[in-house]
């Protein structure tokens, strides 16, 4: 019965011991696609050696939600041979992969997925482009600051509001005068967003022009 292999997926990724993760590599491969999503959930939780490399496979799942729980999982490996994969998952045909690779990627140290990200800025889905605002403002790279800009004229307010947030991480000069005009957006999230990220641009302005 595929619901009791399910449950053990759950189980065994909860167990704090280095014996679950070879069940769970092999359940990435069950008949039932619950079990699947259960197992690369699972072996979100269970950072280390060899891991990365069966939720890459889960990627390519026929699935939506095995390939969602396994960007899910990859964005907790740390492993940076899973940013590329991650990459390509930002086109998936299913919008909630789109979106939790975006996430996943935000956790990842590795500027690559920096291009790929901007051009999710633009996906169809809004949440998809809240999700990469936001992680590339945890990027230290100065290459979306436009794109960002940009993205404060979307359509939708969350994903305004994730770009005032992180061109407030950016600290770029370029992003005032759009951060300015965004004090008076009509979404209330925007115009909370838009001061602090001001904010955090002109004191870091200020500590550059006082260090020269």
């Amino acid at each position: 019965e595929w619901q009791a292999r399910k449950h053990a997926a759950f189980g065994l990724g909860l167990v704090k011991d280095g014996r679950a993760v070879e069940p769970l590599i092999a359940a990435i491969g069950d008949s039932a696609w619950q079990v699947r999503a259960q197992a690369a959930w699972g072996l979100g939780l269970k950072p280390g050696p060899g891991v990365a490399e069966p939720l890459v496979t889960a990627l390519r799942d026929a699935e939506w939600q095995v390939r969602e729980q396994a960007a899910w999982a990859l964005g907790l490996t740390g492993d940076k041979d899973s940013v590329e994969p991650l990459n390509v998952a930002l086109r998936d045909a299913n919008s909630r992969v789109r979106s939790q690779a975006a996430w996943a990627l935000g956790l990842k140290g590795n500027r690559d997925s920096v291009e790929p990200l901007m051009v999710a800025l633009k996906d169809s889905d809004p949440h998809v482009r809240s999700q990469a605002a936001w992680a590339l403002g945890l990027k230290g790279d100065s290459r979306a600051v436009e794109s960002l800009v940009e993205t404060l004229k979307d359509t939708d307010g969350h994903a305004r509001s994730q770009a005032a947030w992180a061109l407030g991480l950016k600290g770029d000069y370029r992003a005032v005068e759009a951060l300015s005009a965004a004090t008076k957006d009509e979404n209330s999230h925007v115009r909370k967003q838009a001061p602090g990220a001001l904010g955090l641009i002109l004191r870091r302005d200020r500590r550059a022009a006082q260090m020269n």
